[in-house]
């Protein structure tokens, strides 16, 4: 997935906003949200507590967050800094790559209903695209 200059701006200043706006990394796994809307993603967490706002699911949303934050900061190498990620999720977690686009799709709905105002209908489609060459950087390596 090609970001054009426009993307890459939009999504760079959606998360500059989202900075300011909440703690994205407390919300992106939460039970209320990512396991409750598609409880087949908790068989990957089976020795987590997934109970609401437990230590566990924050400490893996920081690092979603991080790794979100990681290709923002890397726009134009997004598969450069993801590829230690990328091996780790296709040789030793295995998850389901179907999870990357869900994960993708909560992300989406935390910025719709924290900040709507930022979430134009041209942002929405830069942050899709960058949501979907993030997925598809994870799981290259599956192949």
């Amino acid at each position: 997935m090609v970001l054009s200059a426009n993307d890459k701006t939009n999504v760079k200043g959606i998360f500059a906003k989202i900075g300011g706006h909440f703690h994205i990394q407390n919300e992106l796994l939460l039970p209320c949200l990512m396991f409750a809307t598609y409880p087949q993603t908790k068989t990957y967490f089976p020795h987590f507590d997934l109970s609401h706002g437990s230590a566990q699911i924050k400490g893996h949303g920081k690092k979603v967050a991080a790794a979100l934050v990681e290709a923002v900061n890397h726009i134009d190498d997004i598969a450069g800094a993801l590829s230690k990620l990328s091996d780790l999720h296709a040789q030793k977690l295995r998850v389901d790559p179907v999870n990357f686009k869900l994960l993708g799709q909560c992300f989406l709905v935390v910025v719709a209903t924290r900040i709507p105002a930022a979430l134009t209908p041209e942002v929405h489609a830069s942050l899709d695209k960058f949501l979907c060459a993030v997925g598809t950087v994870l799981t290259a390596k599956y192949r």
